[in-house]
């Protein structure tokens, strides 16, 4: 049983307080005592965590301001937050929109914001990644339609424009949740927040909560969160009545779906396939990052801690 008492290993909780603080830095994020304490990597009560935080406070390592926490230094980060959470909801409404298209395919199951690494913690010129899970069987026909319907509405990212538009980048299918096997190993801090941070904008049937059940190393990786806490059975997935009505005609379509999505994608992109972490083409996962920067984030990471003498 947990209690108040801080413990003779405190140097190891603060070592975690200062982890999670480093790694929003990152990202020009403070951080209140809850955050805090939902994104440590280890099993303590708020209590023990605030005491952490209070400790670092004292010895100069962490400022405090209007209830957030960051590195000393860095107390500009307060109003970028803010500024980012103006931001992040505006994209969010714009997100809303898309996704009221998306389920009148019976397939799409989940629709979520991702990247937000926090809470609304968007850019003013950043694209909006959108994360989609389908039906088993069905993630090609969900791609076509969905990417389709952005493409033909200009809603596509482009070169020359960015700004709010919907980068649907990564697609699951419901019986292809887990995925650890994604992750870098031993660790890969920006995929675990990644994950965490999916924020739902169409969900049919708690498809996002299953989505982190059927990932249990986000348990290991915040064992605190109460974004963790529901349990469902692993044939949790479900088909909708008109799915299930033209089941055979949708596995047709999903196999056209695949066999032109193939012949379109460009041979650079089908090149990387399995070959580069950001870049994943099955029947199962389809994830386009060309531009997969967690090694750039986990090395600027690895750096920031060693200016702390913390080394993972």
């Amino acid at each position: 049983m947990m209690t108040n008492m801080f413990p003779a290993d405190n140097n190891k909780i603060k070592e975690a307080v200062l982890k999670t603080i480093v790694f929003f830095d990152l990202f020009n994020y403070p951080l209140t005592n809850w955050e805090i304490w939902q994104y440590l990597n280890i099993e303590i009560n708020l209590g023990l965590s605030e005491q952490a935080v209070e400790a670092l406070l004292l010895e100069g390592i962490l400022k405090q301001k209007d209830g957030f926490y960051f590195l000393s230094g860095r107390e500009g980060l307060i109003e970028i937050r803010r500024e980012r959470y103006n931001f992040a909801n505006y994209k969010i409404k714009l997100a809303r929109k898309s996704a009221s298209l998306f389920k009148w395919l019976p397939c799409v199951k989940l629709v979520a914001v991702a990247n937000l690494i926090g809470h609304h913690n968007l850019r003013n010129e950043s694209d909006i990644d959108i994360f989609i899970v389908s039906s088993p069987n069905r993630l090609w026909l969900t791609r076509l339609f969905c990417t389709g319907l952005m493409k033909i509405t200009h809603r596509r990212p482009t070169k020359e424009c960015k700004r709010n538009k919907m980068c649907l980048s990564f697609y699951a299918a419901a019986d292809g949740l887990a995925m650890e096997a994604l992750r870098f190993k031993p660790i890969d801090p920006y995929f675990d927040h990644w994950f965490l941070g999916l924020y739902s904008i169409y969900d049919n049937d708690k498809y996002l909560a299953y989505l982190r059940f059927k990932n249990p190393w986000l348990k290991q990786a915040f064992p605190n969160s109460l974004l963790l806490k529901e349990k469902f059975s692993d044939d949790y997935f479900s088909q909708n009545l008109l799915d299930k009505i033209f089941y055979y005609g949708a596995n047709l379509l999903n196999f056209l779906a695949k066999k032109i999505q193939l012949m379109i994608l460009p041979k650079a992109l089908k090149d990387l396939a399995g070959k580069e972490s950001g870049v994943v083409l099955s029947d199962s996962v389809l994830r386009f990052y060309l531009n997969d920067r967690r090694e750039e984030f986990l090395e600027s990471y690895n750096k920031r801690l060693a200016d702390f003498n913390i080394y993972d």
